[in-house]
């Protein structure tokens, strides 16, 4: 399985995570523009952790119980994915809020 493919099944696998963070993640950028503060980036990860905890279990909830095999036959975990929709949500936030650093800080 190349890195094309892995990245193509993480997007499917978390397509609502991502959506949802996206807009969570625009939202404080552009609060940022308005007034930057290193206390409210502070925040924003801190209510990253919160939103994504709700989220993760929404999906979790409510997604089909047997679409996990789907990945698991392919070779991937339950848990590689989580971890690596994570991780791709939060360096998506931290990259956006360093680049408003850079361009208003």
């Amino acid at each position: 399985m190349t890195l094309r493919d892995r990245i193509s099944l993480t997007w499917r696998y978390g397509k609502g995570i991502f959506l949802i963070g996206a807009v969570y993640n625009l939202v404080c950028a552009g609060f940022q523009t308005l007034g930057f503060s290193y206390t409210f980036m502070v925040d924003s990860f801190i209510l990253k952790v919160a939103l994504l905890a709700i989220t993760m279990y929404l999906v979790k909830q409510f997604r089909d119980r047997d679409a996990i095999f789907f990945y698991i036959n392919l070779g991937l975990s339950r848990r590689k994915l989580e971890i690596s929709v994570i991780l791709a949500d939060f360096l998506a936030l931290a990259i956006l809020l360093t680049s408003v650093l850079i361009f208003h800080g």
